[in-house]
């Protein structure tokens, strides 16, 4: 059991729901009230997370804005008070004068820093919550800087940064920093003590090789932000063949990587842009079997992950106080520290929605079939509603449709493939059971 250890400002049970659906798509400095991106705008300076574009808007916003304004005073007045009192800490055998110069690498395990490392949690959680560009990057630079004092991570830091990452667009950063964690990081003869180690050493790893060593991985929070990042990467590659179908007659072939760079937004995907059709659809099918295989591994390690990243408005107000590997109480918190990145980052969750609509779809005959048997009525919990079974079943059989749900995403005509697919299979199938139908009637006129 792992107590978790909140920010300051946060109740134990309930967290602000809005705290996780912004503006969606690539951060950006918005008006805090009218939420357009533009060029000049005035920060507050009070937080210094939320840009006005006028003075007129600031004042609108007051009302809304001041308790979170007023809480992040709050946390930054805590975090100086306790910085101070490292620094200027009176030394003996437990403490030493200043943990900044002698102890950096090791806060956490003295006990005076806590107090420090929880002020400096509170801030970075309550800017990230924020949701601006301004209280996103200033709360990654707190929680990588909290890593550099304390390497062994007490507080669960890492698996906060690296959905962070993703929402900053360091997409590359985002995959080094979990590599390193799922294979230097698993050693068991690291001596998270020993400061002359390499530490977060992997840089430029190829994103798309081979998954495999993440099935050893056990924290649901890294191995589910890779696969964010993979289907991050699979909108890319769709984007890219939309704009080239939409293109190809219309516009030269010079022009195509200039409107395939623009609808594209993982500085990785960039390496894709302009290549040929068939190399991109190889990365397509990489990626995609990369998505499936990564998400058999989450299953492995908790089987609530899809079912609540889907249904996420259920339970984005719970925060749990403490969890175990695998329970529900780990996947609320996966959600509170993940959910931004997954909302920001449009047609990732459409798609799964997608695939998820798809199994509805060809699962419904199969329900209404199961409902009238006769071993359905005599089951105990017979009384769910056919919407409660299709529900579970479609997601249970997501994985299954993913394939359909690329293709109608990839596809630029009025008839989803998937659709066309379904009434076809329907068709083949009604008309088979037509033809044993009448082979058994027949047999029975023979008979007579």
């Amino acid at each position: 059991m792992v107590q978790i250890v909140h920010s300051a400002h946060l109740p134990a049970a309930k967290v602000p729901y809005t705290d996780f659906k912004g503006p969606r798509g690539s951060l950006k400095h918005r008006c805090g009230f009218c939420l357009e991106p533009k060029s000049k705008l005035s920060k507050c300076t009070g937080c210094r997370a939320v840009r006005y574009c006028c003075r007129e808007h600031q004042v609108q916003d007051r009302p809304g804005h001041k308790s979170v304004c007023n809480r992040i005073k709050r946390c930054r007045t805590k975090l100086d008070k306790e910085d101070h009192a490292v620094r200027n800490a009176t030394p003996d055998f437990m403490t030493p004068a200043n943990a900044f110069e002698t102890d950096v690498g090791h806060f956490w395990g003295i006990l005076n820093t806590r107090d420090y490392m929880r002020a400096r949690f509170a801030l970075a959680d309550s800017l990230r919550r924020l949701g601006t560009l301004d209280g996103i990057t200033e709360a990654l630079d707190h929680m990588q800087d909290m890593l550099r004092l304390c390497r062994s991570d007490n507080m669960g830091i890492r698996d906060i940064i690296a959905p962070t990452l993703l929402q900053l667009d360091q997409d590359q950063e985002c995959y080094d920093f979990i590599k390193w964690y799922a294979t230097e990081g698993r050693r068991g003869d690291y001596d998270w003590g020993d400061m002359d180690l390499p530490f977060l050493n992997v840089k430029g790893a190829n994103v798309l090789e081979d998954v495999g060593y993440l099935e050893k991985e056990f924290q649901v929070q890294h191995v589910s932000t890779v696969m964010l990042l993979k289907l991050k990467l699979l909108i890319d590659i769709i984007n890219i063949k939309l704009a080239r179908k939409v293109a190809a007659g219309r516009l030269p072939p010079e022009l195509w990587a200039r409107i395939e760079l623009y609808v594209t937004r993982s500085p990785v995907s960039r390496q894709w842009v302009g290549k040929p059709y068939q190399a991109i659809t190889t990365v397509q099918q990489k990626l995609e079997l990369d998505v499936k295989l990564l998400a058999r591994t989450i299953e492995n390690i908790n089987q609530n992950f899809v079912h609540m990243l889907l249904d996420a408005d259920d339970y984005l107000s719970e925060l749990p106080e403490s969890y175990s590997s695998g329970t529900f109480e780990e996947m609320l918190l996966v959600l509170q520290h993940s959910y931004g990145a997954w909302w920001q980052h449009e047609g990732v969750l459409e798609l799964l929605e997608s695939a998820r609509s798809i199994a509805r779809k060809d699962s419904e005959d199969e329900i209404e079939d199961m409902m009238s048997g006769m071993t359905f009525e005599n089951n105990p919990g017979s009384d769910r509603t056919k919407d409660e079974l299709l529900h579970d079943v479609s997601i249970n059989r997501l994985w299954g449709y993913f394939d359909d749900a690329l293709e109608d995403a990839t596809s630029l005509g009025e008839d989803r493939p998937s659709e066309v697919k379904r009434l076809r299979l329907k068709a083949e199938f009604e008309a088979a059971e037509e033809k044993e139908r009448g082979f058994i009637s027949s047999d029975d006129e023979n008979d007579d």
